[in-house]
């Protein structure tokens, strides 16, 4: 079917239909009100906001499925890049954002199956930081410097399958920032903040060589479909390119901002844990109640030790 010159209008006018991700958009928002309810019933009402996000999550995924870029996926090689792009990075945060795990838990119990994976070995070897970044580059590979590209463009079932897988891996990358762990250590929060940095660098690469490349990549313009508008195969590789550079990279910062604010959260709880500790332990050696304003009068240990006042040069010196 010949398609027009890509335009902006078109962005809201062309659409298509793909049938594996209208049943299951449809299917993960129904269950997701359904559990909201249920768990609203049972005497915690699920925030309206957060169902929000992910009905807005749900629609992100249809549009990026059924919408422009899955028009022109077997047309123009940076239409199918930044479809990718947009399902591995992009879908998985607004969906993870309504976070429907811990809707899943609280619906479930703690005998309930998203609970025990949770739990197993699986989950947290998902929920480690490292995972992600290491997950990225290899996707690159295989999706912009392979036969996959060419097998997506030959065979539309193909396509929707790897759609969907795309959403699911995005999914365990984005699981770290934005999962059931409440509660993470300043140490672990720092170090998902230093390999997020080094991950900013590390996905410009594949951009980087789609751009300068001489020579195409991929098999992917043997079976693409070609228009009197079609432009050449290596320019379009080379405009596919800058479409994983730049959007990788802007994609990346909204991840950095959210691991630094949850840094600094973690920092200020273990804070005033540790600031509760030494309140207790100050209370018990004046023999006061925590929290009674005698306690927090006492005396730092290091002001009545021997030791400390020979060294400071205090009067038993």
């Amino acid at each position: 079917m010949a398609l027009p010159v890509p335009a902006f209008a078109g962005l809201a006018s062309r659409t298509t239909w793909q049938p594996v991700a209208l049943v299951v958009g449809l299917a993960i928002a129904a269950w997701y009100l359904r559990a909201a309810r249920d768990v609203g019933r049972a005497g915690a009402p699920w925030p309206v906001r957060r169902t929000v996000v992910f009905l807005l999550g749900v629609a992100s995924l249809l549009y990026t499925c059924c919408g422009w870029l899955e028009v022109y996926r077997r047309s123009l090689y940076w239409a199918w890049t930044g479809q990718a792009l947009a399902l591995l990075l992009l879908v998985p945060l607004v969906l993870l954002a309504g976070q429907p795990i811990q809707l899943a838990r609280a619906h479930g119990g703690a005998t309930g199956l998203v609970d025990r994976v949770i739990r197993s070995r699986f989950g947290r070897i998902v929920a480690n930081p490292l995972v992600g970044p290491a997950l990225v580059p290899i996707l690159c590979a295989v999706l912009f410097f392979g036969p996959l590209p060419a097998w997506v463009a030959q065979w539309s079932p193909v396509a929707w399958v790897v759609q969907l897988a795309l959403v699911l891996v995005g999914a365990l990358i984005v699981l770290p920032l934005v999962g059931p762990d409440d509660a993470p250590g300043s140490l672990a929060v720092g170090l998902s903040l230093a390999i997020g940095s080094f991950e900013l660098v590390l996905d410009a690469i594949p951009g980087i060589a789609l751009r300068l490349h001489t020579t195409l990549t991929t098999s992917y313009f043997d079976h693409r479909a070609t228009h009197t508008w079609s432009p050449a195969a290596l320019h379009d590789q080379q405009i596919s390119g800058a479409v994983v550079w730049c959007v990788a990279e802007v994609i990346d910062l909204p991840f950095l901002l959210l691991v630094f604010r949850r840094w600094v959260r973690a920092d200020v709880r273990e804070a005033a844990e540790v600031d509760a500790v030494l309140e207790a332990e100050r209370a018990a050696r004046s023999g006061l109640t925590p929290g009674d304003p005698g306690a927090a009068a006492d005396v730092p240990w290091w002001l009545s030790d021997p030791a400390m006042q020979r060294r400071l040069g205090g009067p038993d010196r």
